[in-house]
C-alpha cells in the first residue's frame, strides 16, 4: 500500500484502514509518541544534548573600584574601563544586586555635547542619579562631581564611579535590637 492510499483512507476513516504500527514497548510508554517522524525521547535527548550549559554569572566583589556608565537612552548600567568609555559590559541582575549590596558611590561625573550644553541636568540632579539605580552614597558635601563639555564623536552621559566595599566595612545589622526581641 502506498502512502498516498493510507493517507486517502485516513482521511476518509474506512474501516479498512491499517492500524497505526505500533510496538509493544510504545504502549506501557508514558509520553512515548513521535514528533516530525521521530521518536519524541530521541528528539529530546538531541536537544538536551545541544542546550548549552547554563552559564554561571559572575558577581562583583570587593575591595575595588568600577566605573559604570548609565547608557542615556535605556538606562542601563554598563560596566566601563574608565571614565568617558561607553563600551563595556552591560550588568547582569547578579552582578546588579551585588553593586547594590556592596557599593559606594564616591564620585559623578556627566558630559554634555557642546551642542547640548543647555539640557545638562542641575548639580542636585546629577548627584542624585546614583540613588535610582539604588546604589548606596557618600554624604553630599564627600562626593566628588564633575561635569565636562565634549566634542562630537565623544561619549555622552552620566557615570559614577562605585567604590566596591569588603564584607567588614558594611554596616551590620543592629544585634541590640535583635536581643531585646527574643
Amino acid at each position: 500500500m502506498s502512502i498516498f492510499d493510507r493517507l486517502k483512507s485516513n482521511l476518509s476513516g474506512s474501516d479498512a484502514a491499517p492500524a497505526a504500527a505500533t510496538s509493544a514497548d510504545d504502549e506501557g510508554k508514558v509520553g512515548g509518541g513521535r514528533f516530525m517522524g521521530k521518536d519524541e525521547s530521541q528528539a529530546m535527548r538531541r536537544a538536551e544534548r545541544a542546550a548549552p550549559e547554563k552559564p554561571v554569572e559572575k558577581g562583583l566583589s570587593g575591595p575595588g573600584e568600577v566605573w559604570v556608565f548609565v547608557c542615556p537612552n535605556t538606562q542601563r548600567l554598563i560596566l566601563v574601563p574608565r571614565l568617558g568609555a561607553a563600551q563595556g559590559e552591560v550588568l547582569t541582575q547578579h552582578m546588579l544586586s551585588d553593586l547594590q549590596r556592596i557599593g559606594l558611590c564616591e564620585e559623578v561625573s556627566y558630559h554634555a555635547g557642546y551642542d547640548q550644553y543647555w539640557k545638562m541636568p542641575t548639580q542636585e540632579a546629577i548627584l542624585r542619579m546614583p540613588t535610582l539605580h539604588s546604589v548606596e552614597v557618600l554624604p553630599m558635601k564627600q562626593m566628588k562631581l564633575t561635569t565636562q563639555l565634549v566634542k562630537p564623536g565623544e561619549a555622552r552621559g552620566f557615570w559614577m564611579r562605585v567604590r566596591l566595599r569588603e564584607e567588614s566595612e558594611l554596616p551590620q545589622p543592629d544585634s541590640a535590637q535583635d536581643s531585646r526581641v527574643g
